[in-house]
Protein backbone atom coordinates (compact mmCIF):
# COMPACT_ATOMS: atom_id res chain seq x y z
CA UNK A 1 0.00 0.00 0.00
CA UNK A 2 1.29 3.45 -0.84
CA UNK A 3 0.90 5.68 2.17
CA UNK A 4 0.16 9.27 1.20
CA UNK A 5 0.24 12.21 3.56
CA UNK A 6 -3.04 14.06 3.48
CA UNK A 7 -3.40 17.69 4.49
CA UNK A 8 -5.72 18.35 7.39
CA UNK A 9 -9.20 18.92 6.16
CA UNK A 10 -10.82 22.27 6.93
CA UNK A 11 -13.47 22.40 9.59
CA UNK A 12 -16.91 21.40 8.43
CA UNK A 13 -19.21 24.06 7.09
CA UNK A 14 -22.85 24.03 8.04
CA UNK A 15 -25.39 24.53 5.30
CA UNK A 16 -28.95 25.72 5.36
CA UNK A 17 -30.56 22.74 3.70
CA UNK A 18 -33.86 24.55 3.39
CA UNK A 19 -32.27 27.18 1.16
CA UNK A 20 -30.55 24.54 -0.95
CA UNK A 21 -33.76 22.70 -1.82
CA UNK A 22 -35.72 23.59 -4.98
CA UNK A 23 -38.59 25.92 -4.20
CA UNK A 24 -41.19 24.06 -6.20
CA UNK A 25 -41.80 20.98 -8.29
CA UNK A 26 -40.80 22.70 -11.54
CA UNK A 27 -37.43 23.72 -10.17
CA UNK A 28 -36.87 20.14 -9.03
CA UNK A 29 -37.61 18.97 -12.55
CA UNK A 30 -35.16 21.51 -13.96
CA UNK A 31 -32.45 20.29 -11.58
CA UNK A 32 -33.18 16.70 -12.59
CA UNK A 33 -33.03 17.54 -16.29
CA UNK A 34 -29.73 19.33 -15.83
CA UNK A 35 -28.27 16.35 -14.01
CA UNK A 36 -29.36 13.97 -16.73
CA UNK A 37 -28.00 16.35 -19.36
CA UNK A 38 -24.66 16.38 -17.56
CA UNK A 39 -24.59 12.58 -17.39
CA UNK A 40 -25.45 12.27 -21.09
CA UNK A 41 -22.82 14.87 -21.98
CA UNK A 42 -20.18 12.91 -20.07
CA UNK A 43 -21.19 9.66 -21.77
CA UNK A 44 -21.23 11.32 -25.19
CA UNK A 45 -17.81 12.85 -24.61
CA UNK A 46 -16.47 9.50 -23.47
CA UNK A 47 -17.82 7.72 -26.52
CA UNK A 48 -16.65 10.47 -28.86
CA UNK A 49 -13.14 10.48 -27.45
CA UNK A 50 -12.84 6.76 -26.81
CA UNK A 51 -10.21 5.21 -29.03
CA UNK A 52 -7.74 2.32 -29.08
CA UNK A 53 -5.01 4.25 -27.24
CA UNK A 54 -6.98 4.45 -24.01
CA UNK A 55 -7.19 1.13 -22.19
CA UNK A 56 -6.73 0.49 -18.46
CA UNK A 57 -8.48 3.17 -16.44
CA UNK A 58 -6.63 5.39 -13.94
CA UNK A 59 -7.52 3.33 -10.86
CA UNK A 60 -6.24 0.17 -12.55
CA UNK A 61 -2.97 1.89 -13.43
CA UNK A 62 -2.64 3.05 -9.81
CA UNK A 63 -3.20 -0.52 -8.63
CA UNK A 64 -0.49 -1.81 -10.99
CA UNK A 65 1.90 0.95 -9.89
CA UNK A 66 1.29 0.07 -6.25
CA UNK A 67 2.24 -3.54 -6.93
CA UNK A 68 5.41 -2.45 -8.73
CA UNK A 69 6.38 -0.27 -5.77
CA UNK A 70 5.96 -3.28 -3.50
CA UNK A 71 8.60 -5.13 -5.53
CA UNK A 72 11.39 -2.58 -5.72
CA UNK A 73 13.82 -5.29 -4.61
CA UNK A 74 13.64 -6.64 -8.16
CA UNK A 75 15.02 -3.40 -9.62
CA UNK A 76 18.57 -1.99 -9.67
CA UNK A 77 19.41 -0.22 -6.42
CA UNK A 78 19.72 3.32 -7.81
CA UNK A 79 16.41 3.07 -9.66
CA UNK A 80 14.66 1.53 -6.65
CA UNK A 81 15.93 4.40 -4.50
CA UNK A 82 14.48 7.00 -6.89
CA UNK A 83 11.10 5.30 -7.03
CA UNK A 84 11.09 4.80 -3.26
CA UNK A 85 11.73 8.50 -2.63
CA UNK A 86 9.40 9.74 -5.35
CA UNK A 87 6.60 7.18 -5.24
CA UNK A 88 3.89 9.78 -5.77
CA UNK A 89 5.53 11.10 -8.93
CA UNK A 90 5.94 7.56 -10.24
CA UNK A 91 2.25 6.81 -9.67
CA UNK A 92 1.22 10.04 -11.40
CA UNK A 93 3.36 9.07 -14.39
CA UNK A 94 1.40 5.83 -14.75
CA UNK A 95 -1.77 7.92 -15.08
CA UNK A 96 -0.49 10.86 -17.13
CA UNK A 97 0.34 8.90 -20.29
CA UNK A 98 -3.37 9.18 -21.18
CA UNK A 99 -3.29 12.99 -21.17
CA UNK A 100 -3.91 13.35 -24.93
CA UNK A 101 -7.46 13.02 -26.27
CA UNK A 102 -8.84 12.93 -29.83
CA UNK A 103 -5.67 11.13 -30.93
CA UNK A 104 -7.23 10.09 -34.22
CA UNK A 105 -7.47 13.73 -35.21
CA UNK A 106 -3.94 14.56 -34.12
CA UNK A 107 -1.22 15.21 -36.67
CA UNK A 108 0.86 12.39 -35.24
CA UNK A 109 -1.57 9.66 -34.28
CA UNK A 110 -1.23 8.11 -30.84
CA UNK A 111 2.06 9.95 -30.37
CA UNK A 112 1.83 9.84 -26.57
CA UNK A 113 1.76 6.02 -26.58
CA UNK A 114 5.08 5.46 -28.34
CA UNK A 115 8.06 4.00 -26.51
CA UNK A 116 10.21 6.74 -28.00
CA UNK A 117 8.08 9.38 -26.28
CA UNK A 118 8.55 7.76 -22.88
CA UNK A 119 12.31 7.53 -23.27
CA UNK A 120 12.53 11.12 -24.51
CA UNK A 121 10.72 12.23 -21.36
CA UNK A 122 13.25 10.27 -19.32
CA UNK A 123 16.19 11.82 -21.17
CA UNK A 124 14.76 15.32 -20.70
CA UNK A 125 14.07 14.87 -16.97
CA UNK A 126 16.22 17.16 -14.82
CA UNK A 127 15.41 15.84 -11.33
CA UNK A 128 14.71 12.58 -9.54
CA UNK A 129 11.05 13.60 -9.33
CA UNK A 130 10.79 13.96 -13.11
CA UNK A 131 12.77 10.77 -13.65
CA UNK A 132 10.33 8.89 -11.40
CA UNK A 133 7.48 10.42 -13.39
CA UNK A 134 9.04 9.30 -16.69
CA UNK A 135 9.54 5.79 -15.33
CA UNK A 136 5.86 5.79 -14.42
CA UNK A 137 5.04 6.86 -17.97
CA UNK A 138 7.03 3.92 -19.34
CA UNK A 139 5.31 1.57 -16.88
CA UNK A 140 1.97 2.79 -18.22
CA UNK A 141 3.03 1.85 -21.75
CA UNK A 142 4.16 -1.58 -20.54
CA UNK A 143 0.78 -2.17 -18.89
CA UNK A 144 -1.02 -1.07 -22.04
CA UNK A 145 0.72 -3.77 -24.08
CA UNK A 146 -1.38 -6.19 -22.02
CA UNK A 147 -4.55 -4.11 -22.17
CA UNK A 148 -4.45 -3.48 -25.92
CA UNK A 149 -2.69 -6.68 -26.92
CA UNK A 150 -4.70 -9.13 -24.81
CA UNK A 151 -7.48 -7.95 -22.49
CA UNK A 152 -9.50 -5.69 -24.78
CA UNK A 153 -9.20 -7.91 -27.90
CA UNK A 154 -10.27 -10.92 -25.82
CA UNK A 155 -13.33 -9.17 -24.41
CA UNK A 156 -14.31 -7.81 -27.81
CA UNK A 157 -14.06 -11.30 -29.32
CA UNK A 158 -16.11 -12.90 -26.56
CA UNK A 159 -18.83 -10.24 -26.51
CA UNK A 160 -18.88 -9.17 -30.17
CA UNK A 161 -18.71 -5.51 -29.18
CA UNK A 162 -17.34 -2.78 -31.43
CA UNK A 163 -13.71 -1.67 -31.13
CA UNK A 164 -14.34 1.85 -29.85
CA UNK A 165 -17.24 1.10 -27.54
CA UNK A 166 -15.56 -2.10 -26.41
CA UNK A 167 -12.50 -0.14 -25.32
CA UNK A 168 -14.58 2.38 -23.43
CA UNK A 169 -16.88 -0.19 -21.81
CA UNK A 170 -14.33 -2.83 -20.77
CA UNK A 171 -11.94 -0.20 -19.45
CA UNK A 172 -14.69 1.12 -17.18
CA UNK A 173 -15.66 -2.39 -16.10
CA UNK A 174 -12.07 -3.18 -15.10
CA UNK A 175 -11.60 0.17 -13.36
CA UNK A 176 -14.77 -0.29 -11.33
CA UNK A 177 -13.32 -3.55 -9.98
CA UNK A 178 -10.11 -1.90 -8.75
CA UNK A 179 -9.88 -1.94 -4.96
CA UNK A 180 -11.11 1.02 -2.93
CA UNK A 181 -7.57 1.84 -1.79
CA UNK A 182 -6.52 2.38 -5.42
CA UNK A 183 -9.33 4.88 -5.92
CA UNK A 184 -8.33 6.67 -2.72
CA UNK A 185 -4.71 6.77 -3.83
CA UNK A 186 -5.78 8.12 -7.22
CA UNK A 187 -7.73 10.91 -5.51
CA UNK A 188 -4.75 11.76 -3.28
CA UNK A 189 -2.25 11.76 -6.15
CA UNK A 190 -4.42 14.05 -8.27
CA UNK A 191 -4.64 16.54 -5.39
CA UNK A 192 -0.92 17.33 -5.61
CA UNK A 193 0.81 19.87 -7.85
CA UNK A 194 2.10 18.25 -11.04
CA UNK A 195 2.91 21.36 -13.05
CA UNK A 196 6.58 20.38 -13.65
CA UNK A 197 5.48 17.06 -15.16
CA UNK A 198 2.84 18.70 -17.34
CA UNK A 199 5.47 21.18 -18.52
CA UNK A 200 7.72 18.25 -19.43
CA UNK A 201 4.96 16.54 -21.44
CA UNK A 202 3.90 19.80 -23.09
CA UNK A 203 7.39 20.15 -24.57
CA UNK A 204 7.09 16.77 -26.29
CA UNK A 205 3.36 16.37 -27.08
CA UNK A 206 3.13 19.29 -29.47
CA UNK A 207 1.30 17.99 -32.57
CA UNK A 208 -2.00 17.03 -31.00
CA UNK A 209 -5.46 18.01 -32.24
CA UNK A 210 -6.36 19.70 -28.96
CA UNK A 211 -3.97 22.22 -27.38
CA UNK A 212 -2.07 20.70 -24.49
CA UNK A 213 -3.78 22.94 -21.92
CA UNK A 214 -7.20 21.78 -23.12
CA UNK A 215 -6.03 18.16 -23.05
CA UNK A 216 -4.96 18.76 -19.47
CA UNK A 217 -8.36 20.18 -18.49
CA UNK A 218 -10.18 17.17 -19.97
CA UNK A 219 -7.66 14.82 -18.35
CA UNK A 220 -8.15 16.41 -14.92
CA UNK A 221 -11.94 16.31 -15.16
CA UNK A 222 -12.14 12.70 -16.31
CA UNK A 223 -9.71 11.48 -13.67
CA UNK A 224 -11.47 13.44 -10.93
CA UNK A 225 -14.70 11.76 -11.97
CA UNK A 226 -13.03 8.33 -12.07
CA UNK A 227 -11.66 8.85 -8.56
CA UNK A 228 -15.12 9.58 -7.17
CA UNK A 229 -17.28 6.98 -5.50
CA UNK A 230 -20.27 7.91 -7.66
CA UNK A 231 -18.79 6.73 -10.95
CA UNK A 232 -17.62 3.50 -9.34
CA UNK A 233 -21.10 2.78 -7.96
CA UNK A 234 -22.65 3.55 -11.34
CA UNK A 235 -20.38 1.05 -13.09
CA UNK A 236 -21.08 -1.54 -10.40
CA UNK A 237 -24.78 -1.21 -11.15
CA UNK A 238 -24.14 -1.47 -14.90
CA UNK A 239 -21.94 -4.53 -14.30
CA UNK A 240 -24.68 -6.27 -12.32
CA UNK A 241 -27.13 -5.64 -15.14
CA UNK A 242 -24.75 -6.80 -17.87
CA UNK A 243 -25.12 -10.25 -19.37
CA UNK A 244 -21.33 -10.46 -19.67
CA UNK A 245 -19.52 -11.44 -16.48
CA UNK A 246 -16.00 -10.23 -15.77
CA UNK A 247 -14.15 -12.58 -13.46
CA UNK A 248 -11.98 -10.91 -10.84
CA UNK A 249 -9.38 -13.68 -11.02
CA UNK A 250 -9.00 -12.99 -14.75
CA UNK A 251 -8.36 -9.30 -14.07
CA UNK A 252 -5.90 -10.20 -11.31
CA UNK A 253 -3.98 -12.39 -13.75
CA UNK A 254 -3.83 -9.63 -16.35
CA UNK A 255 -2.73 -7.18 -13.68
CA UNK A 256 0.06 -9.53 -12.57
CA UNK A 257 1.29 -9.69 -16.15
CA UNK A 258 1.21 -5.88 -16.29
CA UNK A 259 3.35 -5.74 -13.15
CA UNK A 260 5.86 -8.19 -14.64
CA UNK A 261 6.08 -6.19 -17.87
CA UNK A 262 6.44 -2.91 -15.98
CA UNK A 263 9.32 -4.31 -13.95
CA UNK A 264 10.93 -5.65 -17.14
CA UNK A 265 10.90 -2.28 -18.90
CA UNK A 266 12.14 -0.49 -15.76
CA UNK A 267 14.95 -3.00 -15.35
CA UNK A 268 16.03 -3.41 -18.98
CA UNK A 269 15.09 -0.05 -20.50
CA UNK A 270 15.43 0.23 -24.31
CA UNK A 271 16.96 -3.26 -24.49
CA UNK A 272 13.81 -4.85 -23.06
CA UNK A 273 12.03 -7.40 -25.24
CA UNK A 274 8.89 -5.31 -24.70
CA UNK A 275 10.17 -2.83 -27.28
CA UNK A 276 8.78 -5.32 -29.82
CA UNK A 277 5.30 -4.89 -28.32
CA UNK A 278 3.01 -2.05 -29.38
CA UNK A 279 1.43 -0.14 -26.45
CA UNK A 280 -1.33 0.92 -28.86
CA UNK A 281 -2.09 -2.70 -29.75
CA UNK A 282 -2.76 -1.65 -33.34
CA UNK A 283 -2.13 -5.09 -34.84
CA UNK A 284 -4.14 -6.92 -32.18
CA UNK A 285 -7.08 -4.56 -32.60
CA UNK A 286 -7.04 -4.87 -36.39
CA UNK A 287 -7.10 -8.65 -35.99
CA UNK A 288 -10.01 -8.30 -33.56
CA UNK A 289 -11.95 -6.30 -36.12
CA UNK A 290 -11.28 -8.91 -38.82
CA UNK A 291 -12.23 -11.78 -36.49
CA UNK A 292 -15.42 -9.95 -35.56
CA UNK A 293 -16.39 -9.68 -39.22
CA UNK A 294 -15.57 -13.34 -39.77
CA UNK A 295 -17.78 -14.36 -36.84
CA UNK A 296 -20.66 -12.33 -38.19
CA UNK A 297 -20.34 -14.02 -41.58
CA UNK A 298 -20.33 -17.44 -39.91
CA UNK A 299 -23.46 -16.57 -37.95
CA UNK A 300 -25.22 -15.32 -41.08
CA UNK A 301 -24.40 -18.64 -42.74
CA UNK A 302 -25.66 -20.54 -39.70
CA UNK A 303 -22.26 -21.96 -38.80
CA UNK A 304 -21.15 -22.52 -35.19
CA UNK A 305 -18.61 -20.02 -33.87
CA UNK A 306 -17.81 -21.37 -30.39
CA UNK A 307 -14.69 -23.28 -31.46
CA UNK A 308 -13.57 -20.35 -33.60
CA UNK A 309 -13.86 -17.94 -30.66
CA UNK A 310 -12.10 -20.38 -28.33
CA UNK A 311 -9.14 -20.75 -30.68
CA UNK A 312 -8.97 -17.02 -31.31
CA UNK A 313 -8.93 -16.05 -27.62
CA UNK A 314 -6.52 -18.76 -26.46
CA UNK A 315 -3.47 -16.65 -27.28
CA UNK A 316 -5.02 -13.66 -25.50
CA UNK A 317 -5.23 -15.32 -22.09
CA UNK A 318 -3.02 -13.94 -19.29
CA UNK A 319 0.49 -15.32 -19.13
CA UNK A 320 1.59 -17.41 -16.17
CA UNK A 321 3.47 -15.13 -13.78
CA UNK A 322 5.94 -15.68 -11.00
CA UNK A 323 4.61 -15.37 -7.44
CA UNK A 324 5.08 -12.03 -5.72
CA UNK A 325 8.04 -11.53 -3.40
CA UNK A 326 7.44 -12.28 0.29
CA UNK A 327 5.46 -9.72 2.25
CA UNK A 328 8.32 -9.05 4.67
CA UNK A 329 10.35 -7.65 1.77
CA UNK A 330 7.53 -5.21 1.09
CA UNK A 331 8.27 -2.09 3.10
CA UNK A 332 5.45 0.47 3.05
CA UNK A 333 6.28 3.49 0.95
CA UNK A 334 5.42 6.99 2.05
CA UNK A 335 5.73 10.25 0.20
CA UNK A 336 6.42 11.82 3.58
CA UNK A 337 9.98 10.51 3.37
CA UNK A 338 10.54 11.84 -0.13
CA UNK A 339 13.46 14.10 -0.93
CA UNK A 340 12.71 17.85 -1.17
CA UNK A 341 12.90 17.75 -4.95
CA UNK A 342 10.21 15.06 -5.02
Amino acid sequence: MILLRFADRPAGVSYNLQEMQPRNHQSRERVGRRRWAAVLAILFAGLALAEPAYAWGPATHVSIASDVLRQLALLPGALAAILGRCALQYVFGTIAADVVFAKRLSRVRQFCHHWSTGFRLLDDADSDAQRAFAYGYLSHLAADTVAHGKYVPRQIALTDSTINFGHFYWELRADAMADVESHRTLHAVLAHDHDPHHDLMARHLTQTFLPYELNRVVFDRINAMAAGAGSRRTMEIISRCSRYALDRSLLDAYRSECVDRSIAVLRDGPSSALMQEDPNGTGALIRSRLHRRAMRRKRLLGRPVDNYVSEMTRSLEPALTMPAIPAEADAPLSTASACPAC
